[in-house]
């Protein structure tokens, strides 16, 4: 169908009918984008919580082990850095993109009224 018939097929529906059509559509994908964020926090803690348990079995397995060129604690520490860092990024990036969905559906919400 070309673009000059749907814009005809639109035209003669009226604009009460098209509105209704284009309200449709963006709850449909404000649904869509609320369902992938929700995705996304999910996988977002999952990878959290496998790199935490990862970092302390690397712990565990470190301190069964002797080793000989760095301090246990001085080595703790150093990870540690990396680990808070992990952590804090992964959380910024989470906020970022809630923060961005909650933005769109805001403006959304405040064109229906």
């Amino acid at each position: 169908m070309e673009w000059a018939a749907l814009f005809e097929l639109f035209r003669s529906w009226g604009p009460s009918a098209v509105s209704s059509v284009l309200v449709i559509v963006v709850l449909y994908l404000i649904k869509k984008i609320d369902a992938s964020s929700k995705k996304d926090e999910q996988r977002a803690t999952e990878l959290r919580s496998d790199i935490n348990k990862t970092l302390n079995s690397f712990g565990e397995r470190l301190s069964k082990v002797e080793h000989y060129y760095v301090k246990r604690e001085d080595f703790h520490r150093e990870l540690s850095g990396w680990k808070t860092e992990i952590n804090r990024i992964s959380d910024q990036i989470t906020n970022q993109f809630m923060s961005f969905s909650q933005n769109i559906i805001q403006l959304f919400s405040q064109g229906k009224t």
